[in-house]
């Protein structure tokens, strides 16, 4: 290739990227018609390449399938559940994974029959098999194969890639998603903040929402990504050295952008953890603790005062009620007690709730936490296998002094405690944490 023939190909992609960018800024709606003819194309060469299992596409479908878990580029109602152009290109991705993972599940399936993963593996068909006493079947099925989707080709990617390799793809996904998101932050703010409606008016808020669709969502993701960026930041190092201090820079700001309280105290508290396990300092979690417990008694006199300053309508109510959370717990109760054994169906919260909002308070679209949310919708059955699930993974883990595992663990139990974390609906990246937890073979 001659140097004008390259000139000629950079201009004709240079071309190509400022007229995406152009729709992008101006018209995204339009963007997917733009882009389905090349989309195609280079979607049957990566299926072709899949095939054979590529290294490169399988590197490639793992970034996609990152990226795409929780992105939403469009605005609904939450109770509105038609097909459009998002939910048939996600369902073309879960039957991407479902299909690769089947040619190639040589690599994986003994996992599913180790002793630590049984449990794992029955709670994920439990998920599968409450579509038959679900409030609304059509949708639990949908939900539940996004879950089988990807715990199958998490299984086959912790087991054709390397560790390195596999999160470094995951980081780089949640650096893009942030990137874009924080975007639309400043270029489109009616679509990259978080809006709210209030006295039946919708405000606009200073919270980044992005493409994930919530501020607190976009919190967990840039959460998940800044944990494992310094998990394996030594690794990462050598694929260029700016990616960690780029990424950390992108997922830091979008981090902080969110005000999303529970996903930064999640940070600080694993990063804190993080050093003092792999320094051997464990000092420094009792120093940590005592100088919190300390504080938090020096501050009990001026406890009105700082839960004022903290909350972010200024009214103190909002943290003493973990912004109304409390009072969904106790409906959400109140609701499982009608279907102990088996709940009402996987994701059947969406419907469940704001069918029942005098019960609850208002609306509210799932329970604000992980435990309350599946004894909701897979009842005591999925509880106690997810809960079984989790104590053998960590277990397995502990034995193996695998911190890997018990970080993406700690990041699903400690999202749970106010966020419904990876089993609400549709697949989340914290059910990606929680497959990979299961599936993840020893460091080679």
């Amino acid at each position: 290739m001659t140097a004008a023939d390259r000139n000629a190909l950079l201009l004709i992609a240079g071309a190509g990227l400022a007229l995406i960018f152009a729709f992008a800024l101006f018209d995204p709606m339009s963007l997917a018609s733009v882009l389905i003819l090349p989309g195609m194309l280079l979607t049957g060469v990566l299926v072709w390449r899949l095939v054979h299992g590529d290294r490169v596409a399988v590197l490639i479908l793992l970034f996609i399938a990152v990226f795409m878990i929780d992105a939403v580029f469009r605005r609904r109602e939450a109770t509105d559940k038609s097909l459009d152009f998002q939910a048939l290109m996600k369902i073309g991705l879960w039957l991407l994974l479902i299909v690769v993972a089947i040619i190639h599940s040589r690599h994986w399936y003994h996992l599913l029959i180790l002793p630590s993963n049984l449990p794992g593996v029955m709670f994920l068909l439990w998920i599968c098999a409450t579509i038959y006493t679900s409030h609304v079947p059509a949708y639990t099925a949908v939900t539940s194969f996004s879950i089988i989707a990807y715990s199958l080709g998490t299984a086959y990617f912790c087991n054709v890639l390397n560790r390195s390799d596999l999160f470094g793809c995951i980081v780089a996904s949640i650096t893009l998603f942030c990137c874009i998101s924080l975007f639309y932050y400043f270029a489109i703010p009616e679509y990259g903040r978080y809006t709210y409606w209030h006295n039946e008016e919708l405000y606009l808020s200073a919270r980044l929402a992005g493409i994930a669709g919530s501020a607190n969502n976009m919190g967990r993701i840039a959460s998940i990504g800044l944990i494992l960026l310094v998990l394996y930041a030594r690794d990462f190092r050598r694929y260029h050295p700016l990616f960690v201090p780029l990424s950390a820079l992108v997922m830091g700001v979008a981090l902080v952008l969110t005000n999303s309280r529970s996903s930064m105290a999640m940070v600080l508290a694993l990063l804190l953890i993080i050093y003092a396990f792999n320094a051997r300092r464990f000092y420094l979690l009792v120093l940590a603790c005592s100088m919190g417990a300390l504080l938090l008694v020096l501050l009990i006199p001026f406890a009105d005062q700082l839960l004022t300053s903290v909350a972010r309508t200024g009214n103190m109510e909002e943290i003493t009620s973990l912004t109304g959370r409390t009072g969904v717990w106790l409906g959400v109760l109140e609701l499982s007690a009608q279907r102990p054994v088996t709940g009402w169906g996987y994701a059947s919260s969406i419907f469940v709730l704001p069918e029942n909002e005098p019960v609850v308070g208002f609306y509210v679209p799932h329970a604000h936490n992980l435990f309350l949310q599946l004894l909701l919708t897979t009842g005591w059955i999925g509880v106690s296998l997810f809960t079984l699930a989790v104590l053998c993974v960590v277990l397995r883990a502990g034995f193996a002094r695998d911190w890997t595992v018990l970080t993406l663990i700690a990041i699903v139990l400690l999202n749970g405690i106010t966020e419904a974390s990876g089993f609400t609906t549709l697949a989340n990246i914290c059910t990606m944490a929680f497959t990979i937890a299961m599936f993840l073979p020893p460091r080679r």
